[in-house]
């Protein structure tokens, strides 16, 4: 069914309610650890692919665009949001993505194409200088920064945590642009809690995503901390332990994971509390950033 404007999709949208979880780590150390289900507000376009899209495209809808650019990796969610939005809305979009054209499409592609997403594949010299110079464009077309980085996204990501009535002692997000993890900074801040934002690396890139987060936030915002070493090898890469973690977790608990995104994020808390890092007694909430697609990645 076609959409005519972004706005009919809000009635598509579920609610994206809290769950608790059962860790035997957590609970000898009397530690909360809450999940906002994200993952649960659309089959497609959930979790803070949304929340980044919402108020974007929204503007771009209210410019007059009707055709989009976006780039990003082979793997990416975002991307695999965009294009299906693209399709109900019937805009044409052209998806700039890192790699080469010999390669095989991964599940995301094959959907975006199937959509009517036309790909242009770009090596990752080009690719890394693309995030600093974007690509000559028709002027009706309008450009969406890789990962939807941009303070509209920012605006939509803080939404999240209004929905959010408790208080607790830290909040957890996986991150690979950012994007999502300064939105939290904001909302803490928005909402006057003393609660500490922490990132996930999902990638071997901390060091731009902290420039990224604190570009974004301009100095305005406390700067989130971001927590490396949960990388796996780097983007999209997994280990048996990973998968053994994500199979485990979800029979426990009855939540999906994939190994891209909140699969690493969800190991890394449940490591950091074996470790100690969280005194005892503390509340963690835990962000189900979506992006289920990428079990079907998994082999």
């Amino acid at each position: 069914m076609r959409l005519s404007k972004i706005a009919h999709f809000f009635a598509e949208l579920n609610h994206s309610p809290i769950q608790s979880t059962n860790l035997d780590s957590a609970n000898r150390r009397e530690i909360s650890v809450d999940i906002k289900r994200d993952d649960l507000l659309h089959p497609i376009v959930s979790g803070n692919k949304w929340r980044k899209l919402k108020h974007v495209l929204l503007y771009i809808e209210s410019l007059g665009f009707r055709k989009v650019a976006v780039m990003g990796g082979p793997y990416s969610n975002l991307i695999h949001a965009i294009a299906y939005l693209a399709n109900r809305l019937g805009w044409s979009i052209q998806l700039f993505i890192r790699g080469y054209p010999e390669q095989e499409l991964t599940p995301m592609l094959l959907d975006a194409v199937r959509w009517g997403a036309k790909i242009t594949y770009v090596n990752r010299v080009d690719f890394k200088q693309m995030r600093q110079v974007r690509p000559e464009l028709p002027e009706d077309v309008f450009w969406i920064e890789e990962g939807g980085n941009s303070d509209l996204a920012l605006k939509g990501t803080a939404e999240l945590l209004m929905e959010v009535s408790a208080e607790y002692d830290y909040i957890i997000t996986a991150t690979a642009t950012g994007t999502t993890l300064a939105g939290l900074a904001v909302a803490v801040e928005k909402k006057k809690v003393d609660s500490k934002v922490l990132g996930i690396s999902v990638l071997n890139n901390a060091k731009q995503v902290s420039e990224d987060v604190g570009k974004l936030l301009n100095n305005n915002y406390q700067l989130p901390q971001l927590i490396s070493g949960y990388e796996f090898g780097g983007y999209a890469k997994k280990s048996k332990e990973l998968i053994e973690f994500i199979h485990f977790f979800s029979a426990q608990n009855n939540i999906p994971l994939e190994p891209i995104y909140s699969g690493k994020s969800f190991y890394a808390v449940a490591d950091l509390i074996k470790r100690d890092y969280f005194p005892c007694k503390s509340k963690v909430l835990l962000l189900h950033c979506g992006g289920l697609q990428g079990a079907r990645s998994q082999g």
